[in-house]
C-alpha cells in the first residue's frame, strides 16, 4: 500500500497527515497489489493540493501581502475537497488576510476625507464569515481570541453592526464574554458616533446607538463583569452624544457610586447590600475627567439645575466615612435608630479651567443670568486663592516639587459671559462684565510681572560669576560683583540653554480619542501623577492669556457702546412719540412714567448745543466717549 505524502507545518511541533482515508487512483487505471517495496507515485491532484499547502505556509511564515494569503488559501479550499485543514491554518490565515487595525484605520480616514463613503465598512467582513464559516464545518469551535480580533478589526471602521453580530454569535456558541469584548464592542459604536452620517439618519442612528449600550449594559450585568475604567469612559462618551438621560443615571450609579436625584447621599444598591455576606459594588475612582464629562453631558441634556447640583455637590470634599444617616419611615426612632452606612468613599474632584468653562457655557446658553454672574465671580476668587497657594508654595519648596496649578480663568470663561449678555440683549450683565475686565486683567499682568521678576532672579542665581560683567548688563541684567579680600573673583560661566514655549510644551491628547485607550487592561488606573511646576509654560499661559482677555476687553467695550446707544435710540424714539417708559429714579420701578424731552436729553446724557455733521445722527445723539452712564 502506497504512503500519503505527509505535510509539515510551519511553526507547529507536529506533523498533521492533509489527505484522510484510502489512497485514491485516476480513473481507468485499476487497482494493483503493490509489493511492499514498491515506490507509491503521487497523483496530480495530490500534487497540486501540495504545492498550494506549501504556497499558504510560506506566505503566512513570510508575513505576505494579505491578498495573496487570502488567494493561496481559497485555492487550497478548492482542491481540498472534504478534506480538513487544521484549527491553527485557519486561525492564521485570520489575522493575517487583512491589514492590521492601525493601517485599516488610517486607510478609512483617507477615503473619508476624499468623500469615498465605502457601501461596506469593513472591506474584508467577507473574508472573516469565510473562514469562521469554514471552521465551523471542520467540526471546530472558534476561540474568543478569534473573535476578538474581529472584533477589533470592525473597531477600527467604527462598523457597530458587525461588532453587534459578532458579539451575539460568540454567545450564542456559548461562549463566555469578557471585559475586553465588551470594550472592543463599545469601542465600536464610539467611533461610529464621530464618523459623518446625513442629517435625515442621525436620529435613527442615535436610537440604535442607544438600543444597543442598552444592550451590552445588561449583558455585562447578566455575566456578571464589572466595569473597568476603559469600558465606562467609552460608554460615557457614547451616552454623551446619544443625550440619554436615563442611561447616564444608571451608569453613574454603577460606575462611580453617584445617584444624581441625591448626589450627597450613596446609591440605594449600596444601602441595600450592608450585610455581611452581600457583594459590595466596585466603584471606580472618580476624576476630574469624569467630573468634566458629567458637568457636559448634563448641560447638554438641558437639565440645568441638576447640573448645578452635580458640580455643587462633586466638588466639595467630605469625610471618606459616610457620616449622614438614614431613618426607615416606618420605624420609630427608639427602634433602630439611625443608620450610618460605613466604608462608603463620597466621590469628588477638584475642577480645573475647563469644568468653569463647561459650566458656564452651558448656563449662559440656558439663560440663566445669575447663575452666571455668580460663578464667574467664584472663578475669579479662585483664581486669587490658586495664584496666592502658588507664590507660598513657590517661596518654601524647591521649583521641582511646586505642584502645578490647575485653574485660571482664560478668555473661554469670559466669552460664554459675554454672549449671553449679548443675545439678551442685557444691558445690566454686559455692563456688570465690562467691570470685572479691569480686576481680572490687574490681577494676570502682576502675576506675569511676579513670575517674570522670579525667572530673571533664578538667572542671576545659575550665572552669578560672570566673566565678563560688560556682555551680561548688555542684556538688561545688573550683577554685583563677588569680592573676596578686595579683589573681584572671576569664574568660567556654565552654558545654559533657553528653549522656546513651543518646544516645551505639546500639545494634549483629544479628550475625545476613541483609541487612546487600551481595552486589554482590566486592572484599576493608576492614581494621575502630580504635575510639576513648569515656570517658561505658565509665563506663557499667562501672556497669552492676558493678550486673548485684551483684545475681549476691546471688542466687549465696543459691543456695549453699540448696544447702549440702541437702546438710547429706542427709548428716544417712545419718548418723542409721547409713549411712557420705564425710569429707575422716577416714581415706581414697576409702572412706565412720561418724561419730557429736554428732561430725557438730560438722564441719557446727550450734549447741548452740538453741531451734527451732514449726514450725521440725529440732534440728541453722542458718541460713546460723551455719554454718561444709563440708569
Amino acid at each position: 500500500m502506497s504512503t500519503l505524502p505527509l505535510l509539515r507545518l510551519g511553526g507547529f511541533r507536529h506533523v498533521y497527515r492533509l489527505l484522510q482515508g484510502p489512497p485514491r487512483h485516476s480513473s481507468g487505471v485499476p487497482a494493483t497489489t503493490e509489493s511492499p517495496n514498491a515506490i507509491s507515485v503521487p497523483l496530480p491532484i495530490d500534487r497540486v493540493r501540495q504545492r498550494n499547502f506549501d504556497l499558504l505556509l510560506e506566505t503566512l511564515s513570510s508575513n505576505g501581502n494579505p491578498s495573496r494569503v487570502w488567494a493561496n488559501y481559497t485555492n487550497l479550499i478548492t482542491f481540498l475537497g472534504y478534506e480538513r485543514l487544521p484549527l491553527e491554518i485557519h486561525q492564521q490565515v485570520l489575522r493575517k488576510c487583512t491589514p492590521s487595525s492601525r493601517l485599516l484605520r488610517a486607510s478609512a480616514a483617507r477615503r473619508l476625507f476624499a468623500g469615498n463613503v465605502p457601501r461596506i465598512p469593513h472591506v474584508y467582513e467577507g473574508r472573516f464569515q469565510a473562514v469562521i464559516r469554514n471552521i465551523r464545518a471542520s467540526g471546530a469551535q472558534p476561540t474568543l481570541d478569534d473573535y476578538s480580533f474581529i472584533l477589533e478589526q470592525f473597531a477600527a471602521v467604527g462598523h457597530h453592526f458587525g461588532a453587534i453580530h459578532v458579539y451575539r454569535e460568540l454567545t450564542s456558541l456559548g461562549i463566555v464574554p469578557r471585559t475586553k469584548t465588551f470594550g472592543l464592542c463599545l469601542q465600536a459604536v464610539a467611533h461610529r458616533l464621530t464618523l459623518p452620517v446625513h442629517p435625515r439618519d442621525k436620529v435613527q442612528r442615535i436610537a440604535v446607538t442607544r438600543r444597543m449600550v442598552s444592550d451590552l449594559v445588561s449583558a455585562m450585568k447578566s455575566f456578571n463583569i464589572p466595569f473597568t475604567s476603559v469600558n465606562l469612559d467609552l460608554t460615557m462618551r457614547i451616552l454623551k452624544e446619544t443625550t440619554d438621560m436615563q442611561g447616564f443615571e444608571l451608569l453613574m450609579k454603577w460606575g462611580y457610586g453617584i445617584d444624581l436625584a441625591n448626589p450627597d447621599c450613596p446609591p440605594l444598591e449600596y444601602l441595600q447590600s450592608t450585610d455581611a455576606d452581600a457583594v459590595k459594588p466596585t466603584f471606580q475612582q472618580f476624576s476630574t475627567a469624569a467630573l468634566n464629562m458629567t458637568i457636559d453631558t448634563l448641560g447638554r441634556l438641558k437639565n440645568i439645575s441638576r447640573m448645578v447640583q452635580a458640580f455643587e455637590v462633586l466638588t466639595t470634599p467630605l469625610s471618606t466615612r459616610h457620616s449622614s444617616v438614614s431613618y426607615d419611615e416606618d420605624e420609630d426612632e427608639d427602634y433602630g435608630g439611625p443608620r450610618e452606612t460605613i466604608g462608603f468613599t463620597r466621590p469628588s474632584a477638584s475642577p480645573n479651567t475647563t469644568t468653569y468653562n463647561i459650566l458656564i457655557r452651558h448656563i449662559s446658553q440656558a439663560g440663566h443670568a445669575v447663575f452666571a454672574r455668580h460663578y464667574l465671580l467664584q472663578a475669579m476668587e479662585l483664581e486669587r486663592q490658586v495664584m496666592l497657594r502658588l507664590k507660598r508654595d513657590i517661596g518654601r519648596l524647591p521649583l521641582e516639587e511646586v505642584p502645578s496649578p490647575h485653574f485660571a480663568i482664560n478668555r473661554g470663561t469670559l466669552l460664554s459671559v459675554f454672549g449671553e449678555s449679548n443675545r439678551d440683549k442685557n444691558v445690566g450683565l454686559m455692563r456688570w462684565l465690562h467691570s470685572k475686565f479691569y480686576r481680572i486683567l490687574s490681577m494676570k499682568r502682576g502675576a506675569l510681572r511676579f513670575f517674570m521678576h522670579y525667572r530673571m532672579a533664578r538667572v542671576r542665581k545659575r550665572l552669578w560669576p560672570y566673566e565678563d560683567p560688560s556682555t551680561f548688563n548688555a542684556t538688561g541684567f545688573e550683577l554685583p560683583s563677588r569680592v573676596t579680600n578686595g579683589a573681584a573673583q572671576k569664574e568660567p560661566l556654565l552654558p545654559t540653554k533657553f528653549t522656546t514655549i513651543a518646544e516645551r510644551w505639546k500639545a494634549p491628547n483629544d479628550v475625545g480619542a476613541v483609541f487612546d485607550v487600551d481595552v486589554d487592561d482590566e486592572s484599576a488606573p493608576p492614581p494621575t501623577p502630580t504635575k510639576s511646576f513648569d515656570l517658561d509654560l505658565h509665563i506663557g499661559v499667562l501672556k497669552r492669556d492676558v493678550a486673548e482677555i485684551e483684545a475681549l476687553y476691546a471688542h466687549v467695550e465696543t459691543i456695549l457702546a453699540r448696544t447702549t446707544q440702541r437702546m438710547k435710540e429706542r427709548l428716544e424714539r417712545r419718548v418723542w412719540r409721547g409713549k411712557d417708559i420705564y425710569l429707575r429714579t422716577e416714581g415706581d420701578m414697576r409702572q412706565r412714567v412720561r418724561v419730557s424731552a429736554e428732561k430725557w436729553k438730560q438722564i441719557a446724557g446727550f450734549r447741548k448745543g452740538r453741531r451734527q455733521k451732514k449726514g450725521s445722527q440725529r440732534p440728541g445723539m453722542v458718541e460713546h466717549g460723551d455719554q454718561q452712564k444709563t440708569r
